[in-house]
């Protein structure tokens, strides 16, 4: 591909991801931090006044936000489906429990891609308002304030949207600070927005832990989530199947990988496997 087929792919990317996400190029813009005038250059192609840097960075800002290109039809993919239409159909709080490796994220990932859904990823070294601040971004919105101005806001954005629903993965590393916040955000919308909070399974058990001890808002932060899913793993047809469209063919690996319950895991095993015989 030359560098003009790169830059002109790239403006039809941009295109691309605001129709299937049903946003304005302004919104775009805040989400991926780039200007307005960036954008109106690439829509003009003028690309004598966009640096390579530029280029690069929105590239890997929608290779990122886009689904993962190993997506299979399984229990738990399903699973995750079904629980971020039911979340926001009937505008519920959902936990959700997954180890590291069961493909929760690619889920949500491609879920996300639905309009009027937003995920953010939570860090463990966020406080409130640099969550908040990502929330708004991710919202579309260029917004600076206190950190209860700007639950105002967000929840101002989220009532107004059609369907909205909210995903929070990492949702374990979430901070004491930043739950009493956040509970205060559903309190303002929780006759329209549903939610989904995906973490490891410490996320649940330290809910419970903080709520049994008398911890300030634990309690009522863990009665707000109405439901809990946690994700099974696969299952030894998934894995065959999975493996199979992976290329390994051989019945001795097929059944030395059939006891892998982690999408991550078996991903790692389908790839040594090949670089091992040299088939990459």
């Amino acid at each position: 591909m030359t560098k003009l087929q790169q830059k002109t792919e790239l403006k039809s990317l941009i295109a691309q991801y605001c129709e299937e996400r049903g946003i304005s190029r302004a919104e775009f813009a805040v989400k991926s931090g780039v200007s307005g005038a960036t954008l109106t250059f690439i829509e003009k192609e003028q690309w004598d006044k966009i640096s390579s840097a530029m280029i690069a960075r929105l590239e890997a800002f929608i290779k990122g936000n886009n689904p993962d290109e190993n997506i299979y039809s399984t229990s738990d993919f399903e699973a995750v489906m079904k629980l971020c239409e039911t979340a926001r159909n009937h505008h519920l709080m959902i936990g959700l429990i997954g180890d590291t490796g069961t493909g929760k994220t690619t889920a949500l990932k491609c879920f996300s891609c639905n309009r009027n859904v937003y995920r953010i990823t939570y860090e463990k070294s966020m406080n409130p308002r640099q969550f908040f601040k990502s929330l708004l971004r991710e919202l579309g919105v260029d917004f600076e304030g206190n950190v209860n101005s700007m639950i105002n806001r967000s929840a101002y954005e989220l009532n107004a949207k059609e369907m909205p629903l909210l995903i929070i993965d990492e949702a374990g590393k979430i901070t004491h600070p930043t739950m009493l916040y956040l509970h205060d955000l559903r309190e303002k919308t929780s006759h329209g927005c549903g939610v989904v909070l995906a973490g490891m399974p410490y996320f649940k058990e330290n809910l419970q832990k903080g709520a049994r001890r008398g911890k300030e808002g634990c309690s009522e932060f863990l009665r707000r989530i109405n439901l809990w899913h946690t994700l099974e793993g696969l299952s030894a047809s998934e894995v065959i199947y999975i493996a199979k469209e992976r290329g390994i063919t051989s019945a001795q690996q097929l059944k030395e990988l059939s006891n892998k319950r982690r999408f991550g895991d078996l991903m790692n095993e389908i790839l040594l496997h090949h670089i091992i015989n040299k088939e990459l």
